[in-house]
């Protein structure tokens, strides 16, 4: 209920329901009182559609699929799952760079969640990187049409080219080369960020990232299906910034500085939260 409040007090004239089926018996009460929020409690001039799904689709196919019907439909989107809460300002910060950048192909992906606002340059309020927060986010179906599930051109890339160009450190670059070979021609996936990343960057894409953290994760627990913890986590990040108009616009290009300044202040609980986000969804789906 608190992220469909938010989205109720930006008011979308549009919105779009993802919903995947029930993988038991037993969760199907719990999808249809998720669904019955939306198809009952939106009272603004709104068009609802519900895209929903019969059968389990499992997190990947769900979103894959969910996305390009929006965009099929759609120029242009913001995306928030059921466990990501946005600061109020993050829907206008969205949506005018959703239409400042709408022609320019050099911008994929507009992020909400920004790890490490320190690193950012106070004097913008953002930046263009290489580093991609899918925990509410904004893009163009321009975009998403270079999306692959299977990342089948991975195995002809220039790998250690690719590798070089967007990571910085030789962990860094070892980690994604090992993430993006898992998922190359995965014929069972069970996520689909790594893939959006690969798909984006291969096509020179840059992120845009706030220079405060707009949106933070409220489903970390032991009741999180793909944020799984023995020990509840109030709000992670356990801050909500938020972006003062007029924006402040800076110039197009790559900001190696941020990046650098970004993962030098990441800190071993980071690290470990995504590990096992990551192990838990391996269990899952094994």
């Amino acid at each position: 209920m608190r992220v469909f409040q938010r989205i109720r007090e930006a008011k979308p004239p549009r919105l779009y329901v993802v919903a995947d089926g029930p993988k038991s018996t037993e969760e199907d009460e719990a999808c249809k009182a998720v669904r019955k929020i939306f198809e009952r409690k939106v009272d603004w001039d709104c068009q609802v559609e519900k895209v929903y799904s019969s059968t389990n689709l499992g997190l990947a196919k769900r979103v894959q699929t969910g996305l390009d019907h929006v965009f099929s439909k759609e120029k242009k989107a913001i995306i928030l799952e059921d466990d990501t809460l946005p600061d109020t300002s993050f829907f206008g910060f969205c949506d005018e760079l959703l239409e400042k950048y709408e022609d320019d192909h050099r911008i994929s992906h507009i992020s909400g969640c920004n790890f490490q606002p320190r690193a950012s340059n106070p004097d913008h309020s953002y930046c263009f990187c290489s580093i991609y927060s899918i925990w509410g986010w904004a893009t163009w179906a321009r975009s998403w049409n270079y999306f692959d599930l299977g990342m089948k051109d991975w195995k002809d890339q220039e790998k250690d080219n690719f590798l070089d160009h967007w990571f910085h450190s030789r962990r860094h670059k070892k980690g994604m080369r090992k993430m993006f070979d898992l998922h190359c021609n995965n014929k069972d996936p069970w996520t689909w960020d790594y893939q959006w990343v690969y798909s984006c960057l291969r096509n020179g894409g840059l992120s845009i990232m706030p220079s405060s953290n707009l949106v933070s994760n409220i489903g970390i627990g032991p009741e999180g299906t793909n944020t799984y913890t023995a020990k509840a986590v109030k709000m992670f990040p356990d801050k909500l910034g938020k972006v003062v108009k007029p924006l402040k616009h800076p110039q197009i290009h790559r900001d190696l500085g941020f990046e650098k300044r970004y993962y030098s202040m990441e800190k071993p609980p980071i690290l470990l939260s995504l590990k096992n986000y990551l192990k838990n969804i391996v269990r899952i789906n094994s």
